[in-house]
């Protein structure tokens, strides 16, 4: 997993150390608060509850490393109370408890986050899983799938919220004498070209698809009818400035492109309804 990817995901590091340093400032109040203040199972609460930050943050392994130390110098002052000193005179369960209490608990904090690690790559590798069958491999727009999926979405939105809807359905007419005349890879060329240039005409909100190899659908969110026409002009002033790169230098082409528009209204049932208007009225487009 990438790190940009950790580092958006596992939030969860953050949460489960506030809990625990809150938990922690409780436990300061409690004793705080006490007549009958025990400053070693202060200590050892405090310790147990910084074991379970460290097994959390670095994984069940170095925290039970982390936690051996912590045994290892607890035990030593036990045997120390009992042998050397006698302060400890009888070894009392509150005393003894922590031996195990720590390493059970950076255990469990430890599996916690491998689990939790699990869930989010897991969820990384359906969310890939899901752009490899929602998007255009040559354009990086929705294909046909993820195109009405979001357009769905933008249906019952604006049926919620009443807000304008408009679609832009672009048809390239001469795009089969184009694969004729320069080929596969040129064509995909002038494809990526005109997407590039779709992109820098289009809003950041604007949802783009390539439908077919010669149909592009652009839905416009909170657009009238009107404010669609706009960018259907634009679109058929950007196709003369389609360049690509041929054997004998870079070339400008000129496309001849038809723009179907559509506004969504009430009386269209769904997404291929409300598509099919569009297509039909880009078969009216003279340019």
């Amino acid at each position: 997993m990438k790190a940009r990817d950790k580092e958006n995901k596992r939030q969860d590091y953050l949460w489960f150390n506030l809990i625990m340093v809150i938990w922690l400032g409780v436990l300061t109040l409690v004793f705080a608060s006490s007549y009958n203040i025990n400053f070693m199972q202060f200590i050892m609460a405090g310790m147990a509850i910084i074991a379970m930050i460290f097994a959390y943050n670095y994984g069940v392994l170095r925290g039970l490393v982390f936690v051996l130390i912590l045994v290892f110098a607890y035990g030593s002052y036990i045997l120390y109370g009992v042998a050397v000193t006698g302060e400890i005179s009888e070894l009392r369960i509150e005393l003894i408890m922590w031996l195990f209490i720590m390493p059970l608990g950076a255990y469990l904090s430890g599996q916690m986050s491998q689990y939790i690690a699990s869930l989010y790559f897991q969820s990384g590798e359906w969310q890939m899983l899901r752009e490899r069958l929602t998007k255009d491999d040559l354009t990086g727009f929705l294909n046909k799938r993820g195109f009405f999926e979001a357009l769905e979405r933008e249906i019952d939105r604006t049926r919620r919220f009443k807000d304008p809807l408009s679609i832009l359905i672009i048809k390239i007419a001469n795009l089969n004498e184009m694969r004729t005349v320069y080929g596969e890879v040129i064509s995909n060329a002038i494809i990526k070209s005109l997407s590039e240039q779709i992109d820098n005409v289009i809003r950041s909100i604007d949802i783009k698809g390539m439908l077919e190899t010669d149909v592009i659908g652009i839905i416009l969110p909170e657009t009238n009818i009107s404010g669609a026409r706009v960018v259907a002009e634009k679109l058929h002033n950007l196709v003369e400035l389609i360049t690509v790169d041929l054997k004998k230098g870079r070339k400008t082409i000129k496309l001849r492109i038809s723009v179907g528009i559509a506004e969504y209204s009430d009386t269209i049932p769904d997404a291929y309804t409300f598509y099919a208007k569009a297509f039909e009225d880009a078969d009216r487009d003279v340019g």
